[in-house]
């Protein structure tokens, strides 16, 4: 029999517990960020007093009850959110809205802009394109792949960049861009929001109608985008008519509804003016209620909603809330992508009494669907990207360079 030499054995979780007794009574030192706010006179709080803990809902928190509910009308309202399509596409926005569809190009004012881009501008493109749609680390589950032809067919799942992610990448890199090659000059009077909501309760005829859509980012400027057209142009030309059908046909109603309007920007604000607005199409959350599938006329109808929505509660905000008549035109630029489509529009709001179809009409100009590319992914173990198309940065930049 061999002997050992005899080790010292100690119980970890017994070591740790112990620790843990010691070390919770020692007092916490004061850091040196603390030692010099507290020498500049400038207060320290405690961040326990400043955020509020989670409110807790009951489990019947959340039903209504007359007479109990705030937001309870009786009024019905119909509403129109950014996960809606309109089911007859631009016809029926442009009959919600009392707006005319002008061309199918972008205004002349603004293709004027259009410039040739030098080539070292077109390789930084490229590498945006490469860093946002290939070479982003982010991967999430994908939505799930169907064959018409096998609708019982289960696909693998796939993990990737989402479209909302691509768009949003490619959008702000694209700006980016746009403050460097316009310099200064452009950019100090420019700032942009993420993730806002915006909201206007409007009537039309004998229905009260709201819009409430969330923007995925927001550019405003010191000074308002000047008119396009004269507001008594174009007033030979009729609205569309989609008899027999209405047009709040699709839209949902519900009593529970508030009639304030939301607008995220302070109005003192020198910065307070909408200049453009880039909204993000999803296909798994913009569907039809039909379960039809979506067309490229009701995707373009959604930056004709969003526009007005846009410019009716911008307006509401410059000239009162219960303004019908405008005294200046009110325009809004609108960009609407999925990351590899982009649809890029022009709204001008004239005005705000949108009952029967006589009188001053809104404008919009919209310009077909523009693809930046045509593949961008990896092919046997390449970063691989074709069908690369500049026009789609020629228009972006024309837009930012737009007053």
């Amino acid at each position: 029999m061999k002997f050992t030499q005899l080790l010292q054995k100690q119980h970890l979780g017994r070591a740790v517990r112990l620790l843990w007794q010691q070390q919770r009574e020692r007092p916490v030192k004061l850091t040196k960020a603390e030692e010099i706010l507290t020498s500049m006179g400038i207060p320290i709080q405690d961040a326990l007093e400043v955020v509020k803990p989670p409110k807790l809902f009951t489990k019947f928190e959340h039903l209504s009850v007359p007479g109990i509910d705030p937001d309870l009308k009786e009024r019905s309202c119909l509403t129109y959110n950014e996960c809606n399509l309109l089911q007859e596409g631009i016809s029926q926005a442009c009959m919600l809205t009392k707006t005319l569809k002008v061309g199918d190009e972008i205004p002349e004012k603004i293709k004027s802009l259009i410039t040739d881009i030098p080539e070292h501008t077109d390789n930084l493109l490229k590498r945006i394109v490469y860093t946002t749609n290939i070479y982003d680390a982010h991967q999430e589950k994908l939505p799930k792949l169907k064959d018409p032809n096998r609708p019982s067919w289960v696909f693998p799942r796939l993990y990737g960049i989402s479209s909302t992610r691509k768009m949003h990448n490619i959008t702000r890199k694209f700006l980016q861009l746009c403050e460097s090659l316009c310099g200064l000059s452009i950019a100090q009077n420019r700032t942009v929001l993420r993730d806002e909501i915006l909201s206007v309760c409007i009537e039309k005829e004998l229905d009260l109608l709201q819009f409430s859509l969330k923007m995925d980012l927001i550019m405003t400027s010191s000074m308002p985008l000047t008119p396009i057209a004269d507001t008594s142009a174009n007033n030979e030309f009729d609205l569309p008519d989609i008899f027999p059908l209405h047009h709040t046909i699709g839209l949902s109603k519900s009593n529970i509804y508030k009639t304030e309007d939301m607008f995220p920007i302070n109005t003192r604000s020198a910065l307070m003016n909408i200049h453009t607005i880039f909204i993000n199409y999803n296909p798994e959350e913009v569907k039809n209620l039909t379960e039809l599938p979506t067309t490229e006329n009701q995707v373009h109808a959604r930056s004709l909603m969003e526009s007005f929505t846009a410019a009716t509660v911008f307006a509401r905000q410059k000239f009162g809330t219960n303004v019908k008549q405008l005294s200046e035109p009110v325009v809004i630029q609108c960009v609407q992508s999925d990351g590899q489509n982009f649809h890029f529009s022009v709204y001008q709001l004239n005005t705000l009494n949108i009952d029967g179809t006589d009188g001053v009409k809104n404008f919009w100009w919209s310009a077909p669907t523009i693809k930046l590319y045509e593949k961008a992914q990896y092919e046997n173990g390449r970063a691989c990207l074709e069908g690369y198309n500049d026009e789609v940065f020629k228009r972006f930049l024309a837009f930012y360079k737009n007053k």
